[in-house]
């Protein structure tokens, strides 16, 4: 990695509750970015973050991870804490440094515990943050179902900039609400994705 300034640097804390998905989130981060050659999964014990014997046994964090990408002229520093409550002064001590947090939230569960006090601390710390909807993929996902109980139990103030087109086991599309377009991403293509107009609705 080349030497940046301060202005060309990005904390990010990526949190959410346990089990929503933020270590295979921040594997395929790591892997569109070109820092890693393929995509470690939890099951098999091999991601970036859960590196220690504990993690790789339990099959969840239990410490925070550092980890480091590189993206248009920025290097985002991603801070990994654990999601489960037994651990959340790591969540904390994420965000007393980051400059925005990423809260994943399961697309079929929707808002949980963890979730709900994670938004609680990045109001304590007043943390710039951004909602992703995870596990699009997942059977019985649900994007609008999502998004309503985030609006209802947490802001109101929120704003969709990308939703996606065909949910469920054949999910591969999303559109972008600022491109005005519509992302269809090729799963062997290292998160690369074609730029088509959006079809009629």
């Amino acid at each position: 990695m080349k030497d940046y300034l301060p202005t060309s640097l990005r904390n990010v804390a990526l949190i959410g509750h346990g089990g929503c998905g933020k270590t295979t989130f921040a594997e395929a981060v790591l892997y569109a970015a070109g820092i890693t050659g393929r995509m470690g999964t939890v099951a098999e014990g091999n991601t970036v973050s859960d590196y220690n014997h504990d993690e790789i046994e339990r099959k969840f964090s239990v410490s925070t991870s550092l980890l480091h990408a590189e993206w248009r002229d920025l290097k985002f520093n991603i801070l990994d804490p654990p999601g489960y409550p037994d651990f959340l002064g790591e969540v904390e001590a994420a965000l007393r440094v980051s400059d925005v947090a990423v809260i994943l939230v399961k697309s079929v569960e929707g808002i949980e515990v963890g979730t709900e006090i994670d938004w609680g601390f990045t109001r304590l710390y007043k943390t710039p943050t951004v909602f992703v909807v995870n596990k699009a993929d997942a059977e019985n996902s649900s994007f609008e179902k999502t998004v309503a109980q985030i609006r209802e139990k947490l802001s109101h103030d929120i704003v969709v900039v990308q939703f996606p087109v065909n949910e469920g086991t054949a999910f591969d599309s999303i559109i972008d609400v600022l491109k005005m377009k519509l992302l269809k991403f090729n799963p062997n293509a290292k998160g690369k994705y074609s730029e088509e107009e959006i079809p009629p609705s």
